[in-house]
């Protein structure tokens, strides 16, 4: 349904939801059709903001939260002349408009010719957990959710206290480094029998469990479930487990993941998708015309193994506004997938993935094979070097890349994944890896790079198959 509009040109474009996926389209199909009016509306008080950085707020690494704002309003109203609407929230969703309501409570109705869905995604709470709604218990999803916690460190807590951290994905691993900070004592606990499950493969993991493990005042429980919140007075005391042990704590956050929030594509009738996430084709349209849906409310395509999959992670989120707002401008971009990187540094560690783990592959059919090395990432003659234990693997009977994983002491596992990334997106195998030709420095790297020598590994292992 077209609707004629007042706005410059005759075009609106609504988006819902000012964060990167949001506002990266918004700003797109600005700076393609000036004449158009965009309307951004966002029901918080922030836009554009980095909420990967918020652990790190909590920490005071970042010391003001405007600081994980990337660019500040006026950048958007007066600059690029986007109309943005902070504290404006959509109610209601049809066919040619959306009912809004505004900071002062009153509702209007806003008609549109596109719509973008970038209503991103929401932490789970788990409801069946004892306690879980009391004073003290925490979910980080938001700038303000960061805010609050940090406040409530600096009311509650004092050096020594305990923390416990219901969760170890990243998320989870983060805000521990985040709250140890405070000199609390925290205890990341599990279900799984290892951290970062969702990431790593078990012997990775486990590797990554030790070393955290082994961080003073850290202590990890793996393999077990909370089955409540202790509370004293109202507030959280720490948690019981299924064990019927109990860890106490004046502070509980719980990071057991996070699922798109999908109420409104839902209301206008859009597909789902099979990860739970909206359904979108290459151009970032959901199955009703006129209408989009970027970032974590999105799902995509995984390019290694061409499966719908659902990827909450920034990079892919600003790419998918990019290519949502150049197709609403009139051009014709794709976003094929992405390979699911991810990567993390805490407690003075690096942890990178790329691609499938071997679990993973396995699972999904492959002949999944793999390689582990742990080497230097200098020559044993320069200062100052560190460690890395990097995982490759493949497949099999095709000598295909699959995926990569990566533990260092340095930032080196990091661009080392990266390397393995760009593979991935070009289908390569081993023998591609084998001879990419990676630079060397005496001060940075060994002549044969632990990538390198891990491709070597590989092809032995394939006996010479590519």
């Amino acid at each position: 349904m077209s609707v004629a509009k007042c706005g410059l040109g005759g075009m609106r474009v609504v988006v819902v939801g000012g964060g990167a996926a949001g506002m990266a389209t918004a700003s797109r199909v600005r700076r393609l059709r000036r004449d158009w009016e965009v309307v951004v509306l966002e029901k918080s008080r922030w836009v554009s903001f980095a909420l990967c950085g918020t652990p790190y707020y909590v920490g005071c690494v970042v010391r003001r939260i405007g600081d994980l704002v990337h660019y500040p309003l006026e950048e958007f109203t007066k600059r690029r002349g986007i109309d943005v609407r902070i504290g404006h929230e959509v109610v209601e969703v049809g066919d040619g408009y959306v009912r809004v309501r505004g900071g002062d409570g009153r509702e209007y109705r806003l008609e549109y010719d596109k719509l973008v869905i970038a209503t991103g995604a929401y932490p789970v709470k788990p409801r069946g957990i004892e306690g879980i709604d009391s004073e003290g218990v925490f979910v980080i999803g938001h700038l303000d959710d960061a805010i609050a916690i940090r406040e409530w460190l600096d009311r509650n807590t004092r050096e020594g206290d305990g923390a416990v951290v219901v969760g170890g994905g990243l998320v989870g691993v983060e805000m521990a480094e985040a709250f140890r900070s405070w000199g609390l004592r925290v205890t990341i606990v599990e279900k799984l029998g290892w951290l970062l499950p969702g990431i790593l493969d078990p012997d990775m993991g486990e590797r990554l469990t030790k070393i955290i493990a082994g961080v003073e005042g850290v202590n990890v429980v793996t393999g077990k479930g909370v089955s409540a919140v202790k509370r004293e007075s109202g507030r959280a005391a720490g948690v019981l487990l299924e064990d019927g042990s109990e860890v106490g704590g004046r502070v509980v956050l719980v990071a057991v993941g996070r699922r798109p929030n999908t109420a409104l594509a839902e209301q206008l009738g859009a597909r789902i998708g099979e990860t739970g996430a909206v359904w979108v084709n290459e151009r970032m349209e959901t199955s009703v015309e006129g209408v989009y849906a970027v970032g974590d409310v999105a799902e995509t395509v995984s390019i290694v193994t061409g499966r719908r999959t659902w990827l909450p992670f920034a990079q892919v989120a600003n790419k998918m506004g990019y290519v949502a707002g150049s197709n609403i401008a009139g051009l014709d971009a794709r976003f094929a997938g992405a390979a699911g990187t991810v990567a993390a540094r805490v407690f003075g560690v690096t942890i990178a993935k790329t691609g499938l783990t071997l679990e993973e592959a396995r699972k999904l059919g492959f002949d999944a094979g793999s390689v582990t090395v742990e080497a230097g990432t200098k020559p044993r003659y320069m200062p100052g070097g560190s460690w890395v234990t990097l995982k490759l693997v493949y497949d099999r009977s095709s000598g295909r890349l699959l995926g990569a994983q990566a533990l260092s002491g340095d930032e080196s596992g990091f661009w080392r994944i990266n390397v393995v990334a760009a593979l991935l997106h070009k289908h390569a195998d081993v023998w591609d890896l084998f001879t990419v030709d990676v630079g060397y420095a005496p001060p940075l790297n060994p002549v044969w790079d632990p990538l390198i020598v891990a491709a070597r590994l590989a092809l032995r292992d394939l006996g010479g198959k590519r």
